[in-house]
């Protein structure tokens, strides 16, 4: 995943057309909406909520949010697709909408790819194995161990069967060449509760829902699924450390707008982002949210979405998983 360091964005924001859009009548003119299709208070939409009122004011105009959650996402996308191609509408989609469901969906009612141009990525959320306290796993190879010496023994929860958690875990099952048990949950809280009380052996879950646990003490992370390790856990490794090079299963989120969106205005918008980034306290407020805050070009934020796709759709194949 393309990633700038903190001190390159303010010489991105620079790179973009000059932000004196803010003061023409040409655009914008009117308020934007920010579709996030996700619940009020999940991590995403509290990540939208820190940039709105920062690209509003650079903006000169409101940025309101519009929550349209549900379906793993596909109802906002649906709406953000079929919007006009204006400047007026953002999506703030992740790694879900735009690469996994399209990898385990027959009939998507967007394109991950045609529906929408990039904009800017913003955050990337690992995952991380994590097992109880009092469990005997102390390192993810001691678990590899004994999943090797127990086909289909040991159990993990998920946030539910096709979820990006899911999807980590079935990576790393064929990478490993282990068969775990999945357990899906309805969602990445309930199944850590899953693990806590003792329901399954480990589980997948999102950053954000460990560190609760993990800092009561209550939980053990083992091991990170970005590729590099996660500040919100810097003495745990990653699984490319543990012998696996190539797995990397971090989330992402990033803006984008409808498809043939006018160039010179996604253009803005990203130098607007790349400011809002670089402003104090921002990368703080991400972080505190679980996530890693990272910065992109549209251009690089497209590169990536073909390889991802392709990659989840392997794993998706190769594990059977198919949603309707």
């Amino acid at each position: 995943m393309p990633e700038l360091p903190r001190r390159s964005l303010l010489a991105l924001a620079a790179s973009f057309p000059c932000l004196a859009v803010a003061q023409t009548a040409r655009w914008p003119n009117r308020p934007l909406r920010l579709i996030v299709p996700f619940q009020p208070g999940a991590g995403p939409d509290l990540l939208a909520r820190a940039y709105a009122p920062l690209l509003a004011e650079l903006l000169g105009q409101p940025v309101m949010i519009e929550n349209r959650a549900g379906a793993s996402g596909l109802i906002g996308a649906e709406v953000a697709a079929r919007a006009p191609a204006d400047g007026y509408t953002l999506l703030l989609a992740d790694a879900f909408v735009l690469t996994i469901n399209p990898a385990i969906r027959a009939n998507l009612p967007y394109d991950p790819i045609g529906s929408f141009d990039p904009v800017a990525l913003v955050g990337a959320d690992d995952s991380a194995l994590v097992v109880r306290a009092d469990s005997p796993f102390r390192r993810a190879a001691d678990v590899l161990a004994a999943a090797k010496a127990w086909p289909g023994g040991l159990s993990y929860s998920s946030a539910g069967i096709g979820s990006s958690t899911h999807m980590a875990a079935e990576f790393l099952e064929q990478m490993a060449g282990v068969d775990l048990l999945h357990v899906p949950y309805r969602g990445s809280p309930q199944a850590l509760a899953g693990m806590l009380t003792g329901q399954v052996d480990m589980t997948f879950t999102t950053m954000n829902a460990a560190m609760t646990a993990v800092r009561s003490r209550a939980a053990r992370p083992l091991a990170t699924t970005g590729a590099t390790r996660d500040p919100a856990l810097p003495e745990v490794p990653t699984f490319a450390e543990l012998g696996f090079p190539t797995y990397q299963a971090s989330g992402w989120l990033g803006f984008v707008v409808p498809a043939g969106t006018p160039s010179d205005i996604v253009g803005e918008l990203a130098g607007a982002i790349a400011q809002v980034a670089a402003q104090p306290g921002l990368a703080r407020r991400v972080a505190s949210l679980g996530m890693k805050p990272i910065q992109s070009t549209p251009a690089a934020f497209r590169a990536i979405l073909p390889p991802e796709i392709a990659r989840w759709s392997e794993v998706a194949r190769q594990a059977g998983v198919q949603l309707e």
